[in-house]
């Protein structure tokens, strides 16, 4: 298994978010690292490559659906699933088209996450 494949980028502005999935993840030997902001993402994909980054796309800053279109040319192996506690028709669209592996609602379904995690690790 190539090094970045089980290694999971979770990116949201909420705390409580970010530790919540980083817990859950962690315990399914995913080796996860976090940030609050989706400029802060593109510069940890920059640096260390990720096999799946787990995104918010509201969030200060760039959005989520900007960060994947930034992330993609740094590092295009990156498996992106957003995530979203709004319905925002247009950005989720936008990111379907931009090439995100999933969008999914929050809160966020742990049985339908972790399968997409596992395609993510297989690249």
């Amino acid at each position: 298994m190539s090094m970045p494949s089980r290694l999971v980028l979770v990116v949201d502005d909420d705390p409580g978010t970010v530790e919540t999935l980083t817990d859950i993840l962690s315990a399914k030997t995913y080796r996860v690292t976090s940030a609050n902001s989706g400029d802060a993402a593109v510069e940890m994909v920059r640096r260390n490559g990720f096999g799946a980054v787990l995104m918010d796309i509201v969030m200060p800053g760039i959005n989520g659906v900007e960060a994947l279109k930034a992330l993609k040319p740094v590092f295009p192996p990156a498996k992106v699933i957003l995530m979203t506690a709004y319905s925002r028709h247009q950005l989720v669209e936008e990111a379907r088209r931009e090439g995100a592996l999933a969008v999914l609602a929050k809160p966020l379904d742990i049985e339908a996450l972790l399968p997409l995690l596992e395609q993510a690790a297989r690249g």
